[in-house]
């Protein structure tokens, strides 16, 4: 009997050190031959007023009908957006929008500006779109937001809009990419859709893109919030393309559907991603934030037309990491891929202290990364270090 509780025990033990979470696997890793870097060619400096500071939360790079580069920004201290002339660096103009009255747009968090008489703001404290023109006056509103659904937080996306997570025009549509920010929505994920589809004329909304079962299904706990933040990108052919923290792999979709192709996005050193170890309701924050600091996690995916490439952003874990480790520590490597996704190279770049890569942007100098000042001078400026391609 007791030789029996002895095997049993160990048993027993053999289980408890048995790490029994899924996992995501990088099929290819240390398999992939690289081909490219990216090597700095220069950078771009913009002069900034004494209401503005660095770092604004959203950009738009965008050609007038004159055929004139602007590149534009979001100011939320004087919500604003700034203009100025990409190529010489010059300031244009900027568009105020008040905070009170018939024209009132609260806190404008992103933007995309077709044209100069129709510019799309969203609203984050109305979550609306506010269409106005160019003198600031509102034109138009439509609410996404029912008042009279308690539960609306918990079946409709969140948004959290950055220059790599934009606003997009797609025909006669408007597309907001969106997320879920909590786990226990991906209970019903088939019937969760992350992007808001505003068809424009007639004002209406209706929502597409689901998370894939095999990175958000049962089992897999992720926390919400930035781990389950996709990052979309539209592809040549007027499909999306969309980046998931914890995917080694790239989902294809229709942008009026689902996913209708996976293909292979990896990188060469990225390895393993695991789900937090906690049933998804009341995940502990520091478990959540330490699933986040300690793996490598994939970011943002940009198409660079003038190059036919694609840059995915992969923030690498910091293996010593702990809870008080600041959030802009992890090493960001950049991966080169062809319009057929197919793996060219990877290179490291610093860190999150050096680069706020969420305000990244490509032109035809090449990646556009905003840099972030370590001097007084320096904040003074919006400052972007540019990068191209060079072959091995």
């Amino acid at each position: 009997m007791k030789k029996h509780a002895y095997y049993l025990w160990i048993i027993l033990l053999l289980a408890a050190c048995t790490d029994s979470r899924k996992e995501v696997k990088n099929r290819y890793y240390g398999k992939l031959i690289e081909t490219k870097q990216l090597i700095s060619s220069g950078e771009k400096r913009f002069f900034l007023d004494t209401e503005t500071k660095a770092k604004p939360p959203y950009i738009q790079v965008f050609t007038d009908k004159e055929g004139d580069r602007l590149l534009t920004f979001l100011n939320p201290r004087t919500n604003s957006i700034y203009f100025y002339n990409y190529s010489d660096t010059t300031c244009i103009k900027r568009i105020v929008f008040e905070r009170e009255g018939a024209n009132a747009v609260l806190s404008a968090a992103a933007y995309y500006i077709y044209s100069p008489d129709s510019i799309y703001l969203f609203n984050r404290p109305g979550m609306e779109i506010v269409l106005a023109n160019s003198a600031g006056q509102v034109c138009n509103r439509l609410t996404l937001m029912d008042i009279n659904d308690k539960e609306w937080g918990m079946h409709n996306p969140q948004y959290m809009f950055s220059t790599v997570v934009p606003l997009m025009m797609r025909g006669s549509s408007l597309l907001l990419p969106g997320m879920a920010p909590f786990p226990e929505i991906l209970a019903d994920r088939e019937n969760f859709h992350f992007t808001a589809c505003l068809n424009l004329k007639p004002d209406q909304v209706e929502y597409r893109h689901t998370y894939p079962e095999e990175l958000f299904g049962e089992g897999y706990n992720w926390g919400g919030d930035l781990l389950q933040l996709p990052y979309p990108a539209a592809t040549p052919d007027g499909n999306m393309v969309h980046s998931f923290p914890c995917s080694h792999d790239l989902y294809i979709s229709d942008r009026n559907g689902d996913v209708i192709e996976k293909t292979y996005g990896g990188g060469n050193k990225v390895k393993t991603i695991r789900p937090i170890d906690h049933k998804p309701v009341n995940t502990p924050d520091e478990l959540i934030y330490m699933c986040y600091m300690e793996q490598d996690l994939y970011a943002a995916i940009l198409h660079d037309p003038f190059r036919k490439l694609y840059y995915r952003y992969c923030l690498h874990g910091i293996a010593d990491a702990t809870v008080t480790t600041p959030i802009d520590s992890k090493p960001l490597t950049i991966i080169v891929m062809d319009e057929d996704f197919q793996y060219l190279g990877e290179t490291e770049i610093g860190t999150g202290r050096e680069w706020n890569w969420t305000n990244s942007f490509v032109t035809e100098e090449g990646l556009n990364i905003e840099r972030i000042g370590t001097s007084e001078e320096d904040d003074d400026y919006l400052t972007f270090g540019i990068f191209i391609p060079e072959d091995l």
